[in-house]
């Protein structure tokens, strides 16, 4: 059995209930008519618009992020998406974004035959100097990536490609 904490709040208003009721009655006795509104028609929407997020954008913010929209809808005919995005100042997770909320299609550019390591051949020559210093300086492979700012592929490739002796660490003592 459970018992309502709120029983006493509805016999204290029981009066007023009666009352109001009371009064309901008197106005339908006296020829008054109840209207109850009409449902709101229902919106169809078609099957595109259901799947799109609605948009809380400002009026100004819209009209800036449809006038980008249709500036990346024209490169997207001409340039690949690393282009569109050093154009527009954005990063490819945007672009990737923006492209499929408003089904925007880019062009296909082949696998580019240059590993995405290869620097130009002043940066290598920047960077061999700077390995040779941590080797120098009697730093291991690793953190000599991590002060030079590169990544360990292209520590090795330019360790083969230069014929840089730098000597691995020796296993531990187990």
């Amino acid at each position: 059995m459970h018992i309502s904490n709120h029983l006493s709040m509805v016999e204290k208003l029981r009066p007023k209930s009666n009352e109001i009721a009371a009064q309901t009655a008197l106005y339908l006795a006296a020829g008054g008519k109840i209207h109850a509104p009409e449902p709101a028609p229902a919106v169809q929407k078609n099957p595109e618009e259901r799947r799109q997020p609605p948009s809380f954008h400002r009026p100004a913010v819209k009209a800036e992020t449809e006038q980008q929209v249709s500036r990346i809808r024209e490169l997207a005919k001409t340039l690949c998406r690393t282009e569109i995005c050093q154009q527009e100042g954005i990063t490819l997770g945007v672009l990737k974004g923006v492209a499929r909320r408003y089904g925007i299609q880019f062009l296909v550019r082949g696998k580019s035959t240059t590993p995405p390591n290869k620097a130009t051949p002043e940066i290598e020559a920047l960077l061999v100097i700077q390995i040779k210093e941590c080797i120098a300086k009697g730093i291991n492979r690793q953190q000599c990536c991590l002060s030079v700012g590169i990544s360990s592929s292209l520590l090795y490739r330019l360790i083969d490609a230069y014929d840089i002796n730098y000597p691995k660490l020796s296993p531990a003592f187990r």
